[in-house]
């Protein structure tokens, strides 16, 4: 999965000009927010009960990588 994200964020940013990347993570779901953390993002906030997971509400950290921060 870091290779993949890797490749996606090199894809993005080289092709198609973005300033930044977002990535919301179901809160507790430490593998995929340590995955993104490993490719550079960083967390930009919680979001309180914004996504449904098994018909209840759960929190999502928003994840963001910078252009800047991808290209050192």
């Amino acid at each position: 999965m870091t290779e993949a994200i890797k490749l996606n964020s090199n894809f993005v940013f080289t092709h198609l000009q973005a300033i930044e990347i977002h990535a919301d993570v179901f809160a507790g779901n430490l593998a995929s927010s340590r995955v993104l953390e490993n490719n550079g993002f960083h967390l930009d906030g919680v979001l309180e009960k914004h996504h449904v997971k098994q018909g209840k509400l759960v929190d999502a950290l928003h994840m963001v990588l910078e252009r800047e921060d991808w290209i050192r």
